[in-house]
């Protein structure tokens, strides 16, 4: 008999996989679609990478972990949310405004080194990122079943 604990942990792994699997695969043409503007811009040439020297490792594992992360703040927050697909997609809402709007709020005010709009491009897309994950974590997830 397994115990709540390990089932949450499943569960938990079982939508990381997922959620990862998923990102991943839209990942890299919204990280062009949303950058795109600023990587050519001639005064941010500096800011950039150039994508042939970008070592991809670093952005996986930043997405692995930032995955894993949202899966495990979500195990802990779904006692407090509604159930099933709202209760992913407002886990994702409240999580982005939170670690992102708010950082970005603070940082803009105290340091340049970035454009504003950079750091608004970069909030929307981790608010997508966020909401995305936050709704794999919860569909089918049943606090029902946690009994």
């Amino acid at each position: 008999m397994k115990s709540a604990n390990t089932d949450t942990w499943n569960r938990i792994l079982v939508r990381f996989l997922l959620a990862f699997a998923f990102w991943e695969a839209i990942a890299i043409p919204l990280r062009m679609l949303f950058f795109s503007k600023f990587y050519f811009d001639p005064s941010l040439k500096g800011f950039f990478v150039p994508v042939t020297e970008v070592y991809w490792i670093g952005p996986i594992a930043g997405d692995l972990l930032q995955t894993l992360f949202l899966g495990i703040m979500y195990g802990y927050a779904k006692e407090n949310l509604p159930k099933g697909l709202v209760g992913g997609l407002l886990f994702g809402l409240l999580f982005s405004l939170t670690a992102y709007v708010g950082l970005v709020l603070f940082l803009s005010n105290l340091i340049q080194i970035a454009p504003t709009p950079l750091w608004w491009i970069w909030v929307g897309y981790q608010t997508l990122f966020a909401i995305a994950t936050g709704a794999i974590y919860s569909i089918g997830w049943d606090s029902s079943e946690d009994n």
